[in-house]
């Protein structure tokens, strides 16, 4: 690659995302700045040129497709990898795909995702040549439909997690409570007041076992609660 930096932006409501991607991106030499919101990501958008944009598709204030439009139209040399969790249903992540297409993305990445298959993504993108549209391609297993190895069953109990978090720059450690709806070897159905994000790691206490579990989708089911699928670790 050049010795000339080049610049990524990377858009996600999940901050530990934000940090895992921006420093695994940094110690590529690649310039790295993040947003939390599509807005956020406009305003950066205005002040700088970027060569690269990692774009989630939820986001707080505008669906993440809907921004890429957006981008495309400030900046529409910029190229676009779409992030998204692996357990849409079938007919959502065929819509979104076509969305992305239409618009100009390049690339999918399914959550949660490993950094140094992201960073060889990145590299990959950033050094191929116009024709880098060509052959719209997929990273993650996430998108091939399969059967539930474990199908769970139902189980109603009241557990507590524990999951780390940014707090105003800190890195803290949560305790929180959630209800289990249903259970299998390789994971677990949660409702919590608490809004999830695909990609976090959670930790069970001893009445789990003491498992370690990766939120691999989660949406917002009512005003107060959340639903999320836990996959186990």
């Amino acid at each position: 690659m050049s010795d000339v930096k080049k610049n990524i932006l990377v858009v996600d409501d999940n901050q530990l995302i934000l940090y895992g991607l921006a420093k695994a991106l940094q110690s590529g030499s690649f310039a790295v700045q993040t947003a939390s919101t599509a807005q956020s990501a406009v305003d950066k958008l205005a002040l700088c040129p970027y060569d690269l944009c990692l774009l989630d598709v939820h986001l707080p204030d505008v669906n993440g497709l809907v921004l890429l439009k957006v981008i495309k139209n400030i900046s529409p040399m910029t190229r676009i990898i779409i992030m998204t969790t692996s357990c849409l249903d079938s007919s959502e992540v065929s819509e979104n795909i076509s969305a992305a297409i239409a618009h100009g993305a390049c690339h999918f990445i399914a959550k949660p995702f490993n950094l140094r298959e992201v960073t060889d993504v990145v590299q990959q993108v950033l050094t191929e040549g116009e024709d880098f549209h060509s052959g719209f391609r997929f990273t993650g297993t996430g998108f091939v439909k399969k059967s539930r190895k474990n199908p769970r069953k139902p189980y109603c109990e009241n557990i507590r997690f524990q999951v780390s978090v940014i707090d105003n720059g800190i890195f803290t450690r949560w305790s929180l409570e959630a209800r289990a709806v249903d259970l299998s070897d390789g994971g677990m159905g949660l409702v919590t007041p608490y809004p999830l994000k695909e990609a976090q790691v959670i930790g069970f206490d001893e009445k789990m076992g003491s498992r370690i579990g990766v939120v691999a989708w989660s949406r917002m089911v009512d005003a107060e609660n959340c639903r999320a699928g836990i996959k186990f670790a």
